[in-house]
């Protein structure tokens, strides 16, 4: 009978499941997307905009900290210098006028390792505004002399740059006569330098020769200029023995006037170019 009026049955279960939706919605909650306004006053509440404002304090901090001039390099502490002065390490590391946050040691480091002086360094840095280097320096041994200048050498032969001290009167000095231009960081010969270092220590006790001036050349090598006026050739560290042998036997033993010596080959070529003595009164 119902048919015949149209009567719609309900939908029983399309009826429940709506109901059982809305009632997993909470109490608190609402099904309806909040406004603008409400949006924005539940995202004061859950305490983003203090951590946002908190993260722009916390940059604007770093960035104050980064770059005020409280910050910035401007003390350089030198430790083991002695040939270089603290204004020339200074220079080298470029670092005054940094942030000391920016400060890149190991660059600094590897400037001031640049300089022939400088065998080692490490660099620090400390708040507020100090950076400490700590040197160790190549020690000049002897001095090399090439035209009119005359420069420092260190033991394994590293040219360390012009000598602007006074000369002591005990110090080595070689006298380049090769001609060719030296500059920091070169490297002499090791040989040449054991060699010269050899024969002004032991020639006086061996040999009864005083070395006044020591020269080199690359074709004669090590030459020595006696303080009676005497050109002693030794060449090269070969057969050193027995070169000094020779000048003993010559010096000591069997005195024998020569002006110039040569104890390269290995039959040692002497000459005397003094004045033919004079005859003797009558």
């Amino acid at each position: 009978m119902m048919d015949d009026f149209g009567y719609n049955q309900p939908n029983t279960r399309a009826r429940i499941a709506a109901r059982r939706k809305r009632s997993r919605v909470p109490r608190t909650e609402s099904g309806v997307l909040p406004g603008p306004r409400l949006a924005a006053g539940q995202w004061l509440a859950s305490g983003h905009a203090f951590s946002l404002v908190l993260l722009l304090t916390s940059l604007a901090g770093l960035l104050y900290i980064a770059f005020a001039p409280q910050f910035v390099i401007q003390t350089v502490h030198v430790n083991g210098a002695q040939t270089l002065s603290e204004a020339e390490v200074a220079e080298l590391a470029s670092a005054t006028g940094q942030s000391i946050w920016l400060v890149q040691t190991d660059a600094i480091v590897a400037r001031i390792a640049g300089s022939a002086y400088v065998e080692q360094a490490s660099a620090s840095v400390a708040l507020p505004d100090v950076l400490t280097i700590n040197l160790v320096e190549r020690r000049p041994e002897l001095r090399w002399q090439a035209g009119n200048t005359r420069f420092l050498i260190d033991g394994d032969g590293r040219v360390l740059g012009p000598d602007t001290t006074a000369t002591l009167t005990n110090t080595l000095i070689i006298e380049d006569r090769s001609g060719r231009a030296i500059e920091a960081n070169d490297r002499i010969d090791p040989e040449v330098l054991q060699l010269s270092r050899l024969l002004a220590l032991r020639l006086p006790g061996e040999a009864g020769v005083t070395p006044a001036g020591i020269s080199w050349d690359p074709a004669q090598g090590v030459t020595i200029a006696t303080t009676d006026g005497r050109t002693i050739v030794f060449g090269r560290m070969d057969n050193l023995e027995a070169k000094i042998k020779v000048l003993r036997f010559l010096t000591i033993q069997e005195p024998t006037e020569y002006t110039y010596l040569d104890l390269r080959p290995a039959a040692p070529y002497y000459r005397n170019d003094g004045p033919p003595p004079q005859p003797e009164t009558p």
